[in-house]
């Protein structure tokens, strides 16, 4: 970060975590600056890294993905190349939405959306049950979800 982020890039990054296609001049009038200024502020927070990229959020259920869950799973054994191994069957796995490494009695938790309960079954006996050194997986399906944001918290900005 090349200097300290002011209410107004707070503003801004606020906007554009509600909605990503907004430009210069949609932001000039929510936020209370120029054009000019707010388009500057926006480059500069991507330039920054502040702002990642920006995404569509495509509706799952309109896409035929009914199953999301929380696999939580354990390896056979903790070594650079299993980890490895691991991570390289996560980014060619396209129903792995997201995969946490975590403390704790577990190795990673994955965050999983496939089309119905045949294709999930299929997902955990076929893919991930045979995937690199796989000791055990537990499942978690999504019945409700009562809160899903992309919003990160501004408030702990320094």
């Amino acid at each position: 970060m090349s200097e300290k982020l002011d209410l107004f890039d707070r503003r801004i990054l606020a906007v554009l975590q509600r909605d990503g296609s907004i430009g210069p001049a949609e932001m000039s009038e929510i936020v209370h600056l120029s054009p000019s200024q707010c388009s500057r502020r926006m480059q500069r927070l991507r330039q920054d890294g502040l702002i990642r990229k920006t995404v569509a959020l495509v509706d799952r259920e309109s896409i035929n993905l009914g199953i999301v869950a929380l696999v939580l799973v354990r390896l056979v054994a903790h070594s650079s190349h299993n980890e490895q191994a691991f991570r390289d069957w996560i980014e060619r796995t396209p129903e792995v939405l997201s995969c946490h490494y975590v403390a704790g009695d577990l190795d990673f938790i994955l965050h999983v959306a496939t089309k119905d309960l045949a294709s999930y079954e299929n997902f955990i006996t076929n893919a991930l049950v045979k995937a690199a050194n796989v000791a055990s997986c537990r499942s978690n399906i999504i019945l409700k979800t009562l809160k899903e944001t992309t919003e990160l918290p501004l408030s702990f900005i320094a």
